[in-house]
């Protein structure tokens, strides 16, 4: 009896021990805070979670990182949600190359329309000097760029007509981001751009208020679009590609040795996000189909829409510059 007594509190002390060995092993890490501008559903999360993993992991729990969604740490303002990253209020961050047009318009060189045509360009221009260019961008802004994502392509609906050419834009009341670019876009095709909180998004497409919009699919079912819309065109406008990056406050904190982890588990936990972006948007699109009319553009078509949007590059072409366009594969 004394024996199994003695065992008993041997297991038990052993168990004790490797409890106050974990908690203080995690007390002594350092943790992160890992700002996203999305919400938890999104691909963008996915790709947050893995990337906290692979730190995890191949530190020894030395860092681990907290994820927060929806821009909580900034009060759900997308715009101070950046601020915060450049200031070092947070360590990492996640969000789309819209919101760093705010601080520099030559960020909409990925995102003109119908600039990128398809993945596979976007990959070699993502991956090349197009890329390289952004990643300079980011790094004068004081932000240390880690790995390209993506949302995908921005795709259109409404409810007033099926769009397949730039005569039936004419007059939609389009709800659109509050980048200048868009609103130029819109209204050289002779539509009316109009901005709402995205948030409001669904009640301003249930009331009326205004008869479409146009986000990739992932953002479109995240707002529920797809139950108050007759119509949706997937004629894969403009390219919105997001960025991983560190507060330079927090990458300079780093060791040679530990920037090299932090930035091969950024490429990796991005190109896994990526892929599975591209798998949901595909899915979601197939199955909007129950609730909305899609109608997927010819080549001759979206050329149509190409031609018709001109204008908006004679406009943006000195701001962003030739030879970044160029990088993307623009083509005058």
């Amino acid at each position: 009896m004394i024996k199994k007594r003695f065992m008993a509190l041997t297991v038990l002390f052993a168990v004790v021990i490797m409890f106050c060995s974990v908690r203080a092993s995690e007390a002594a890490s350092q943790r992160l805070r890992f700002g996203i501008a999305v919400s938890e559903i999104s691909t963008w999360y996915k790709g947050a979670e893995k990337f906290a993993e692979l730190i995890k992991a191949r530190t020894g729990g030395r860092y681990q990182v907290d994820l927060f969604a929806s821009d909580q740490l900034a009060a759900g303002n997308i715009i101070k949600g950046l601020e915060l990253l450049r200031m070092g209020g947070t360590d990492i961050d996640m969000r789309s190359t819209l919101i760093y047009t705010t601080v520099d318009p030559k960020f909409t060189a990925p995102l003109m329309p119908w600039l990128v045509p398809s993945y596979e360009e976007a990959d070699k221009a993502m991956s090349g000097k197009g890329g390289a260019m952004i990643f300079d961008l980011v790094r004068k802004n004081g932000i240390e760029p880690l790995a390209f994502g993506e949302s995908g392509f921005r795709q259109i609906t409404n409810n007033k007509r099926i769009i397949t050419s730039p005569a039936d834009m004419y007059g939609l009341k389009i709800r659109v981001p509050t980048i200048k670019m868009y609103i130029s876009l819109f209204k050289t095709m002779k539509a009316d751009p109009t901005s709402i909180n995205f948030g409001e998004l669904f009640a301003a497409l249930q009331q009326g208020t205004v008869d479409g919009q146009e986000n990739p699919p992932d953002v479109i079912a995240s707002a529920r679009v797809q139950e108050v819309q007759k119509y949706m065109t997937v004629w894969n406008a403009s390219y919105d590609p997001i960025i991983m990056s560190a507060s330079k406050k927090f990458w300079d904190s780093l060791s040679a040795d530990d920037k090299k982890i932090f930035a091969a588990a950024a490429q990796e936990a991005m190109a896994y996000q990526k892929k599975f972006a591209r798998e949901k948007n595909a899915e979601l699109t197939k199955s909007f189909s129950e609730k909305m009319k899609i109608t997927t553009l010819t080549p001759q078509q979206i050329d149509a829409f190409r031609k018709a949007s001109v204008p908006v590059y004679d406009e943006y072409s000195p701001i962003i510059g030739k030879e970044l366009l160029e990088a993307f594969g623009y083509k005058k």
